[in-house]
């Protein structure tokens, strides 16, 4: 069985909604995953051995866990602890959305961890120091220099562990979100043609892809603009 045409543009507009859905979890993951990765990669770097250890086990923890599983965890098992069923916290984990993004945001961060820690390691003590001699003070130092030139650093390494993770995404229809591929599913279900709706799906996960991929690329064309030799 080939590609049906009439078929892909018959499925087009739902493929299209799945896809609102996929990027209606992506996009909240990424920044609360950012919002939750950098203290905790900051924790990594703390002198305190039980701080660094509480941070290397959150790490550590998700990044091993499978996300199908910690979405199966969180979706399925929450819904049996007495203290979120019989209180308002059920109006949160009843929800599949909800759920997939409190399990992907933990997920992402998970690995954004190690990301970010690697950036901050990146930077020259050099550019610390004379910071610190210029009178700034720890904080400032932090945020002023060291953060914008980790972002710098990291930023190839990020790229990637956002593109795997827009399409690790794909695993959301197991707790019932409608997001792409599960719309690509129930269309396979309902068509008897394995085949057109997954080469469809898998054109609009690779146009997110590129999307991204661009993005990013601008993004690093702004950060290093005054690198380049030529006058404007």
């Amino acid at each position: 069985m080939g590609f049906d045409v009439e078929l892909a543009w018959r499925l087009l507009p739902s493929l299209m909604r799945g896809a609102g859905v996929t990027l209606a979890v992506l996009l909240p993951c990424l920044v609360a995953g950012m919002l939750l990765a950098v203290p905790v990669a900051v924790w990594r770097l703390s002198p305190n051995a039980l701080v660094g250890s509480l941070a290397w086990c959150f790490s550590m923890f998700f990044r091993g866990v499978p996300a199908l599983i910690l979405l199966y965890m969180i979706y399925n098992g929450l819904a049996t602890v007495g203290i979120i069923r019989h209180t308002v916290l059920w109006n949160v984990f009843f929800d599949p959305y909800y759920c997939a993004v409190i399990g992907f945001t933990l997920n992402h961060a998970g690995f954004l961890v190690e990301v970010v820690k690697g950036a901050i390691q990146a930077v020259p003590p050099g550019l610390t120091d004379a910071a610190r001699s210029l009178g700034l003070s720890r904080r400032k130092t932090f945020f002023l220099m060291t953060l914008p030139m980790a972002a710098r650093y990291g930023l190839s390494a990020y790229m990637n562990e956002v593109i795997l993770f827009a399409k690790g995404t794909a695993a959301l229809g197991a707790i019932t979100v409608m997001d792409l591929l599960a719309v690509a599913n129930a269309a396979v279900s309902t068509s008897y043609d394995p085949m057109t709706p997954l080469i469809m799906a898998g054109a609009i996960y690779w146009c997110i892809v590129q999307v991204i991929q661009k993005g990013f690329a601008r993004l690093e064309n702004h950060l290093n603009r005054y690198l380049d030799p030529t006058p404007n």
